[in-house]
């Protein structure tokens, strides 16, 4: 199987299983968080080996801990999804944008199915806090670009929503802006790096990550700050 490979339905269980079970870390992210964490990943300034982003994966607090497999065998199949899904969204954001779509929840509001970008936006924004500093020109120059990321994938967004709540059409509007925000910040940094390779220099590799956690710290087994009594994983981070 090709290694760009989309994953099907099933892996995407299998993964997301694994991802969520108790031989995975409790900061580990699920699919959804790891989907946009990717995007950002493969489309920022600096170059980042697997070692490094693979780390994050299982420990967003710290990229310390790591899962405990069963077998090799497990291992393997584990990590090579992880590979595969690094290698789609790499491929589609690089030569096919028009076919990128973000992984997201959804759920039934007053009839309405509205997508659930919070898990998404918090991936994609610990993506690009790996190297914040390397983002900033993008931020200076392109401010609203990535509004959504920034509101609902940070602590400081978090906090700005629950004093302003927004209705469920501008929360829509800002779903549907995840889509084209991905693929113009890939096509932003990858016209850097053309550049830059054109003009003789070496790919910028990350060297020293060090993430600056801006996203809400809750465990997935803990109760879920929302208010339902529900253990976060359940509740929040699934809707």
């Amino acid at each position: 199987m090709m290694l760009d490979a989309p994953l099907s339905d099933a892996e995407f269980a299998l993964l997301d299983d694994f991802l969520m079970s108790d031989d995975a870390p409790e900061n580990t992210m699920d699919t959804v968080m790891l989907d946009g964490y990717l995007a950002a990943v493969v489309s920022g300034p600096t170059m980042v080996m697997p070692s490094e982003w693979l780390r994050w994966v299982w420990d967003t607090d710290n990229g310390t801990e790591s899962p405990t497999f069963a077998t090799m065998a497990q291992a393997q199949q584990i990590t090579g999804l992880l590979m595969r899904h690094y290698q789609d969204v790499n491929h589609t954001l690089t030569h096919a944008p028009a076919d990128y779509e973000p992984r997201l929840y959804e759920r039934e509001v007053d009839g309405r199915t509205i997508p659930i970008i919070d898990e998404w936006c918090m991936g994609y924004h610990l993506g690009m806090s790996i190297d914040f500093r390397a983002w900033a020109p993008l931020l200076l120059a392109e401010p609203a670009m990535l509004q959504t990321v920034l509101l609902y994938g940070s602590d400081e967004g978090w906090e700005v929503l629950k004093k302003q709540p927004i209705d469920l059409d501008a929360h829509q509007a800002h779903a549907d802006r995840l889509e084209p925000m991905a693929c113009q910040v890939h096509a932003y940094w990858l016209a850097q790096r053309q550049a830059a390779q054109r003009k003789g220099e070496a790919p910028r590799v990350l060297a020293k990550p060090r993430p600056v956690r801006s996203t809400p710290k809750v465990g997935r087994n803990e109760i879920c700050p929302c208010g339902s009594g529900k253990k976060y994983k359940h509740c929040h981070a699934n809707q």
